[in-house]
């Protein structure tokens, strides 16, 4: 497997701008952002804006061919099959793919589309990124967790090319030994923070020390706490040092950060709770297992999204 020299960014928000940003500035020329439509013509007009830096950043017709070495996808879980589409005709034989959506079934879905040979598990935690229109801020850009399901050295050609391609475009990343567990660790804390976030409409401030707000915090771990329980009938070993770990990341956010889902309720968007609670949902009838938090959660975020 050769040295990743081009990567693709499918998903333009939030993360997709912010490591298209960190890419550009390390490797120039290295990252294209794939549009087509009405969103290319707005991209080609008013560029992207990333802490206040205008950044016109190469762009990539869906309609054209040619093919990258890496892509990331970064949209939206509900925006996903329609970026498979347009990834047809830029996923060539040796294209890699790295998806850095939340939940835990994207690498499945891609992985149908284009081989799952092409395709380890990854996520991104620590970022406080926020996306308006072509603008995007952060103060935290996180780290990129990947990986096949477990890790050791020497890792597989796929992950040691990510990896050292990450190195060189200066972005910060990590292979955990077991790369599974860490996905469902992200999980807990996307139904956990996200969900509550969300309904409360407040900032990261609500559980960090100092700051926190009890009920917030209670109703968060019970969440989380039910993503425990469905782990551990599907092989996965999480632990109330996890969820410590979850108050930990909040602790080095910004006060007035706010979770992506967060954001999309504010801006009156669909959200991805089908993704969090309703994926923990149907996983909960499979196994027998009650979750009557996350059934609440679930409703409240739904009938949320009905009254815009």
């Amino acid at each position: 497997m050769g040295e990743i020299k081009s990567t693709l960014i499918a998903g333009a928000g939030s993360i997709g701008s912010m490591v298209a940003w960190q890419i550009d500035r390390a490797l120039p020329g290295a990252v294209s952002i794939l549009a087509g439509g009405d969103r290319l013509a707005r991209y080609r007009e008013g560029g992207f804006i990333v802490n206040g830096q205008r950044c016109d950043f190469p762009l990539t017709d869906v309609e054209s061919a040619g093919e990258s070495d890496l892509v990331i996808v970064a949209c939206k879980n509900h925006h996903l099959p329609q970026v498979i589409r347009d990834l047809g005709r830029h996923v060539g034989r040796e294209t890699l793919i790295l998806s850095l959506l939340n939940g835990i079934s994207s690498e499945e879905e891609i992985g149908r589309a284009f081989g799952a040979w092409r395709i380890p598990y990854a996520m991104i935690i620590g970022t406080d990124a926020g996306h308006e229109g072509n603008r995007t801020t952060f103060s935290k850009a996180g780290t990129i967790f990947f990986g096949d399901a477990e890790n050791k050295e020497p890792y597989s050609p796929r992950v040691a090319a990510i990896a050292d391609f990450l190195a060189r475009a200066g972005v910060a990343h990590a292979v955990p030994a077991n790369m599974l567990n860490r996905l469902w660790y992200k999980y807990m804390m996307n139904v956990g923070m996200n969900q509550v976030t969300a309904i409360l409409r407040r900032p990261y401030r609500i559980f960090k020390e100092g700051t926190a707000v009890p009920e917030a915090c209670e109703l968060m771990d019970a969440a989380m706490r039910e993503v425990i329980a469905i782990a551990a009938k599907e092989g996965i070993v999480l632990t109330d040092d996890d969820i410590k770990s979850v108050y930990a990341t909040a602790q080095t956010l910004g006060d007035g950060g706010k979770t992506s889902m967060c954001q999309d309720v504010e801006a009156g968007r669909k959200t991805e709770v089908e993704l969090f609670s309703g994926t923990l949902l149907e996983l909960g009838k499979r196994h027998g297992v009650p979750l009557p938090v996350n059934a609440i959660l679930y409703n409240l975020l739904r009938g949320i999204e009905k009254s815009y």
